[in-house]
């Protein structure tokens, strides 16, 4: 095995085990989702980065169909245990391959805290503009605010957070029109500040993760009544132009 086949399997173990850690985050799991959840209910979905189904299993409630893609075979085997019947490619969503998914339908992409693992981002953005159907929809959820870049960030193989102007330009030179763009948990800036950029931890600890979890609650209801001007997140809901930018 060479040194990059050994980096992969043990990167693709580092991920394995976070996104376990997340799959116990029920909360937040469903509070990401609501954000969005009207915009894909009875929709043909293409799930990008859809890891271990962490909410793979809340898209195939409320979406007529869900078909997943990620770049991980070891992924992909998983997913293929738990939903047999679904649709699984092990694509990446910067690989121009990807657009012969245009041929299933698709009706919204969705993409969680997928786009900011891509280096070459907006080449992702015109492929996902070529697999929508005409007026179709992309949700993207992603880390916010430059500046908190850390030491988490760096292990978890972000190329970047981003901040609202740049992320809208990036869709509209991609072809997309920006609907909706809203940020979001603004209490994880302190913890995600003191844990990459103070303590230069390489993972979040778990039960701060679990702590966070059983506030999240309260958080989604507070920030429901108040909108906050930042958070950790943005979520953005961005509608396939008739014609690309340019």
């Amino acid at each position: 095995m060479s040194l990059a086949d050994k980096e992969n399997l043990d990167f693709e173990h580092f991920a394995h085990e976070t996104l376990k850690a997340f799959s116990l985050t029920r909360n937040y799991n469903r509070w990401v989702c609501s954000s969005f959840e009207e915009y894909i209910a009875g929709k043909t979905i293409l799930e990008v980065g859809c890891g271990i189904g962490n909410l793979t299993c809340r898209f195939r409630e409320i979406c007529g169909r869900v078909v997943g893609i990620d770049t991980s075979d070891l992924f992909i085997r998983h997913l293929r245990v738990d939903f047999p019947e679904m649709e699984l490619y092990n694509f990446d969503i910067s690989d121009e391959k990807v657009r012969t998914l245009a041929e299933k339908g698709i009706d919204a992409v969705v993409a969680i805290n997928v786009l900011e693992h891509v280096e070459d981002d907006e080449r992702a953005l015109r492929n996902i503009r070529e697999i929508l159907r005409p007026e179709g929809r992309l949700i993207l959820y992603v880390p916010a605010l430059s500046w908190l870049y850390g030491s988490i960030d760096e292990s978890l193989a972000h190329y970047r957070r981003y901040d609202k102007g740049v992320l809208a330009r990036k869709l509209e030179r991609s072809g997309f029109e920006v609907e909706k763009m809203s940020c979001s948990n603004v209490l994880g800036i302190f913890g995600w500040f003191v844990n990459g950029k103070i303590l230069r931890r390489k993972v979040f600890p778990i039960m701060q993760t679990i702590v966070f979890d059983k506030l999240v609650p309260a958080l989604a209801k507070l920030e429901s009544i108040v909108r906050p001007p930042i958070g950790m997140n943005l979520t953005v809901i961005a509608r396939k132009k008739s014609a690309p930018a340019g």
